[in-house]
């Protein structure tokens, strides 16, 4: 879904237009730039509303911001690149993967105290 300006400030609850302008100033969001200004997809929304709830809900300050953000970005990389691993996996001879999950249980105890 792409969104105008207008539209976000709709669909994102207590977002104000001088909000907004602060987190696309920031970088918190990156929206594209169409003739009509900017337009914002679904990854934009959800982090706007994101961003109203840590800062109006659980009153996390602004410079606070940024590193939830990079934080949750690097979780969903995370998450994406095991998504590819476990298909890749999946892809092998089950002898291959059975050697490769025992390697990671191995590695797993190694690393607890």
């Amino acid at each position: 879904m792409i969104l105008t300006q207008t539209e976000i400030l709709q669909h994102v609850d207590r977002l104000s237009a001088e909000r907004l302008t602060v987190c696309v100033t920031r970088a918190w969001v990156r929206p594209r730039h169409a003739e009509t200004g900017p337009v914002f997809d679904d990854t934009d929304l959800a982090r706007l509303r994101l961003i109203v709830e840590l800062t109006e809900d659980l009153a996390v300050n602004d410079d606070a911001v940024p590193l939830i953000l990079n934080l949750i970005d690097e979780v969903s990389s995370l998450r994406r690149r095991i998504r590819h691993l476990d298909a890749a996996l999946a892809a092998e001879a089950p002898d291959l993967c059975d050697l490769i999950v025992t390697r990671l249980r191995d590695a797993e105890g190694r690393d607890r105290p």
